[in-house]
């Protein structure tokens, strides 16, 4: 036997409520939520005028603080995040790049109230439902910062609010 309606009707409600929720907010002070593992993605401004990162974000996998950036790729016209781990500054090599690099990959926007996917939106724009990160759990799982996880975080994160 289903749920009663009144329960049905009640997430239903919920569900676009926490919609309108990300619609009044900007995606560079949303912050998203992976439902298993509670891992938290959290936008900020891309920093500085002449660089081509188009979002910054961070997390938190265990006890690793990783920072990542968005960057849009004219050549295949896609928005490539890349989550890094303990990177080094300053002049380095592809290959230094690649030995901090947890994960990168093309990045999402959901809108749960139709199912459509699209880029992820650009700085100044509102924040989508829901980020897809393709690949993210396992890369995450595979890395240096989630060895110690028993569970990876899904590739879905989920609108949880906005920074003021």
């Amino acid at each position: 036997m289903g749920a009663p309606l009144g329960a049905c009707v009640l997430l239903a409600a919920l569900a676009l409520s926490h919609a309108a929720w990300a619609a009044d907010c900007l995606i560079e002070k949303a912050t998203y939520r992976e439902a298993e593992t509670g891992v938290e993605l959290v936008f900020a401004a891309a920093s500085g005028e002449n660089t081509p990162v188009t979002h910054g974000f961070s997390t938190t996998v265990g006890k690793f603080k990783l920072d990542g950036y968005v960057m849009y790729d004219p050549e295949i016209e896609r928005p490539i995040g890349i989550l890094m781990n303990n990177c080094p500054e300053g002049d380095v090599t592809g290959a230094d790049l690649a030995a901090c690099t947890v994960w990168k990959g093309i990045v999402y926007g959901i809108d749960e109230a139709t199912g459509h996917v699209d880029l992820l939106p650009s700085e100044g724009a509102a924040a989508p439902d829901a980020l897809l990160l393709p690949g993210f759990g396992p890369a995450v799982l595979a890395s240096s910062a989630g060895k110690a996880l028993e569970t990876g975080p899904w590739d879905v994160f989920e609108f949880k609010g906005c920074a003021s």
